[in-house]
C-alpha cells in the first residue's frame, strides 16, 4: 500500500516539475520579447522608462459563462428565491440554471467566482448582505 502511495507521489511530482520547466521556458520566452520591445521603445523615445509602464491585467474567460452571464444568473437565483440565501445555495442555483455537471471542484471554484460577485453587487448597491460568516446570506435589495 505504501509503495503506491509513494509511487503516485512520484508520478505526481515529475507531472507538476515538468509543468513548471514549461512554464519557466514560456517566462524566459516573453522576457525577451520583453527586452526587445524595451529596446525599441529607448530607440524611439530615450526619456522613457519602460520599467515604469504599469503591467496590464489579464483576464482568462471562464468556459462555461459569457461576459456578464455569471453575475446575471446570480441576480436571477436571488431574484426567484425571494429570501436571503447563502453564497453555496446561490452557486447552486447558477450550477443548475446552467445546466452543467455535478463536480465539488466546480462549485468550489464557481463559489469563490460568486463571492466576487456578490461583493461587487454589494458595493453597487444591487444587493444586501446579513451576517459576516460562511453563513452569510444575500439577498436584492428592495428599490
Amino acid at each position: 500500500m505504501t509503495e503506491k502511495v509513494v509511487l503516485a507521489l512520484i508520478a505526481k511530482r515529475a507531472e507538476i516539475q515538468g509543468y513548471i520547466q514549461d512554464l519557466e521556458t514560456k517566462a524566459r520566452r516573453w522576457r525577451t520579447r520583453l527586452a526587445h520591445i524595451d529596446a525599441s521603445i529607448t530607440i524611439f523615445s530615450p526619456e522613457t522608462d519602460p520599467e515604469a509602464i504599469q503591467p496590464k491585467r489579464l483576464y482568462r474567460r471562464g468556459q462555461y459563462f459569457r461576459r456578464g452571464e455569471f453575475a446575471r444568473l446570480c441576480l436571477d437565483v436571488l431574484r426567484e428565491a425571494g429570501a436571503p440565501i447563502t453564497t453555496a445555495e446561490v452557486v447552486a442555483g447558477v450550477i443548475r440554471a446552467k445546466g452543467l455537471p455535478d463536480d465539488p471542484a466546480l462549485a468550489a471554484n464557481l463559489t469563490e467566482k460568486g463571492l466576487a460577485s456578490l461583493r461587487e453587487k454589494q458595493k453597487a448597491g444591487v444587493v444586501i448582505k446579513s451576517g459576516a460568516t460562511i453563513g452569510a446570506k444575500w439577498q436584492l435589495k428592495r428599490s
